[in-house]
């Protein structure tokens, strides 16, 4: 059983990538291997750059009789690149999922059913794992210092890699539960609450990886101190360490109790409340009836209020796919209470390029940032099981396509224009044209990015996802929208180096892109209500 539920999770998992809607029916091999070329990609990218941190990294602990820290710094990257990688997708994979009730109502039990999701998630941890591990052992092998472990020690090396993923998923499900918890006993701000929560682990992410440099440049200078330290404080860390280096037993049977015990216990505490937390009543606060006029709202403007609705209900959905808005929102904000924090940056910039006016690189800022929302990209797949319902409404299938790309327009454009507006006085920009830019074609490219997104989610839509972060994340659609957008952006930065700056200046390059998406912006709108909305008619 335990091994069906694995399947069934890992299936719902990937199942929008390679199948399409709800049928049975696979996608093409091309897309397919388009797929799988752009995973492989990332995934290898990724690992170079972990490559090249070890690689500076191996030479001055063996040097120093401290290689044990090596190995110590390679289990702290697996348990951080898998609690991070993890988090976010404890609480809807375990605690949400939208068929935890109907589970529960079988004759499975909830041990089972608990085993399945975690075998799912731990699946997904070793993938993080080999990112990190495979790497690691490379540099060891290549640079030569294999030779100064012990056969027995490269056998610990690679169990202790399948055991730190236990620790990162224990930690991750208990988090999930503390805010599982805290969230069924709110009726109001709970959205607020997760989107605080999933800020805040956000930002640790971001502080603790942005500073990856400064942090290797201070391992090499002070590695030893280090070492003694992490030896004196973290037992678990530097036992996998004395593990590997020394081949010994027992400080891999101490790293192993370390792991194993808490995730025995947190797989016992869950087990025993998941039927409660699954099902625990979440409905709003009572409230007392007072007659009220009703307010009767015109049908494209109800359809935009269901999708605001929607977007607001959905922390998650909120984070990953706008997270350009709280960008925006936390510059604007930077930008009037402390502009020289921005300004600084902007004129190491100018150094560089000293043809360039400042207003202008911080449009061009703004424009990339109203590039990387895809808050439209899930919008159709979200309807779920519930798309026979807007289907059936006596609504002309363009309206609601467009009603998708102006919930889009109202959550990234109104930050964008606020934004430039504050970038006009703040930086300051100078001219008509650059105004005019400023103002422009930061707003069309939000618009451009809104109608893309239906678009692409009207081609490849996933309605079998088991909870709605599925395909926010992990939606075809999403994904091609979000890397087109990274593509674009350097394409068009590449073309102008390249072939336009010899020729035209960069306001008259901008003032271009501002054309060509409102002509794509034409062109989009065009096929939304025409081709699209014959689509949107036959998707089932």
């Amino acid at each position: 059983m335990i091994w069906t539920l694995l399947k069934i999770n890992i299936t719902a998992l990937f199942a929008g990538l390679f199948r399409k809607g709800r049928s049975k029916k696979r996608r093409s091999t091309r897309a397919i291997v388009f797929i799988i070329l752009l995973a492989l990609y990332l995934a290898l990218t990724f690992m170079m750059f972990v490559g090249v941190m070890f690689n500076s990294l191996i030479s001055p602990f063996f040097e120093a009789g401290i290689g044990w820290f090596y190995f110590a710094i390679a289990g702290l990257s697996v348990f951080s690149l898998c609690f991070f990688g993890i988090i976010f997708m404890v609480q809807p994979q375990i605690f949400n999922a939208r068929d935890n009730e109907l589970l529960l109502a079988m004759p499975i039990k909830p041990s089972t059913i608990l085993a399945g999701r975690l075998s799912a998630l731990l699946l997904i941890e070793y993938v993080f794992t080999a990112i990190v591990i495979f790497p690691a052992f490379m540099v060891l092998l290549s640079r030569g210092f294999i030779s100064f472990i012990p056969t027995l020690g490269i056998v610990f090396f690679f169990a202790s890699a399948l055991l730190i993923p236990l620790l990162s998923l224990a930690m991750g499900c208990l988090i999930g539960w503390f805010i599982t918890l805290i969230t069924s006993r709110i009726t109001r701000g709970r959205t607020v609450l997760m989107l605080l929560l999933s800020i805040f682990f956000l930002s640790a992410y971001v502080l603790v990886f942005s500073g990856l440099n400064d942090h290797i440049s201070v391992l090499i200078e002070r590695g030893s101190e280090m070492a003694e330290e992490m030896r004196r404080t973290m037992p678990p860390v530097y036992h996998v360490g004395a593990a590997v280096t020394d081949g010994s037993i027992v400080s891999f049977i101490i790293f192993a109790l370390f792991v194993i015990v808490p995730f025995a216990i947190m797989c016992l505490l869950l087990s025993a409340s998941l039927f409660k937390l699954s099902t625990a009543s979440r409905g709003g606060k009572k409230v007392e009836y007072r007659e009220k006029p009703v307010r009767v709202l015109g049908a494209r403007s109800a359809l935009i209020l269901k999708e605001l609705r929607r977007y607001w209900s959905l922390p998650m959905y909120i984070l990953n796919a706008s997270l350009g808005v709280l960008v925006t929102i936390a510059a604007t904000v930077i930008l009037i209470v402390y502009p020289s924090l921005f300004l600084d940056p902007l004129e190491e910039i100018l150094d560089i390029v000293p043809d360039i006016d400042i207003g202008l690189i911080g449009v061009i800022l703004l424009s990339a940032i109203a590039l990387l929302n895809n808050v439209s990209a899930p919008s159709i797949s979200l309807e779920g099981n519930q798309l026979w319902i807007v289907k059936s409404l006596p609504i002309p299938p363009r309206d609601i396509l467009l009603a998708k790309a102006a919930m889009h327009i109202a959550v990234c454009g109104t930050p964008s224009l606020l934004a430039s507006i504050v970038c006009v006085f703040a930086l300051p920009v100078t001219g008509l044209l650059p105004i005019v830019l400023t103002i422009v074609l930061p707003a069309s490219l939000t618009v451009m990015s809104a109608l893309i997104g239906v678009v692409t989610n009207l081609r490849f839509p996933r309605f079998d996802w088991v909870n709605p972060i599925q395909p926010v994340k992990q939606g075809l659609s999403s994904i091609l929208t979000l890397f087109g957008a990274i593509g674009l952006i350097f394409a068009l930065i590449f073309i102008y180096a390249l072939f336009f700056s010899f020729l035209i200046t960069i306001e008259v390059f901008m003032a271009l892109c501002t054309l060509a998406s409102l002509a794509v912006c034409f062109a989009m709108y065009r096929y939304l209500r025409n081709t699209g909305s014959r689509r949107f008619e036959e998707l089932i």
